[in-house]
């Protein structure tokens, strides 16, 4: 499962701004203590953070699922051996494609260009060839 580019950045703004919030803190527990936030909240902190994430993660990786499965029951018969395909491996040559689903090339690039024009599928070129990749 990829993680965008935006969700990274909120992610390390998130994170950016909690550091900033524990020096905040640790400079009012100074004053009023004279000694420094103990280790173990900063421990309980990253570790409260690494749960969060993983729970985060295992979400959206639950959600994609159930999303993939919704589009693979709407997909026509041969759109939907071609996406099966593609989603054991994540991308493949067009000419692979050809060979796994026996479907005719004529019929496998249609397919493709259909998907494409749907944004379920990025086409690169790749030598006399194209790289196929699921963009879901």
């Amino acid at each position: 499962m990829e993680v965008s580019e935006k969700r990274l950045a909120v992610a390390i703004i998130a994170v950016f701004c909690l550091g900033v919030m524990l020096s905040i803190i640790n400079g009012y527990y100074i004053e009023d203590t004279g000694s420094s936030i103990p280790l173990t909240v900063y421990a309980m902190t990253a570790v409260a953070m690494v749960v969060g994430a993983l729970i985060v993660l295992l979400f959206q990786w639950k959600i994609s699922q159930k999303q993939m499965q919704r589009l693979l029951k709407a997909l026509p018969e041969d759109e939907h051996k071609i996406v099966e395909l593609l989603l054991n491996d994540g991308k493949m040559e067009q000419t692979y494609i050809v060979a796994e689903s026996g479907l005719s090339k004529v019929k496998v690039s249609r397919i493709l260009a259909k998907l494409e024009q749907r944004k379920v599928i990025e086409k690169k070129p790749l030598g006399n060839t194209n790289l196929i990749k699921l963009r879901i």
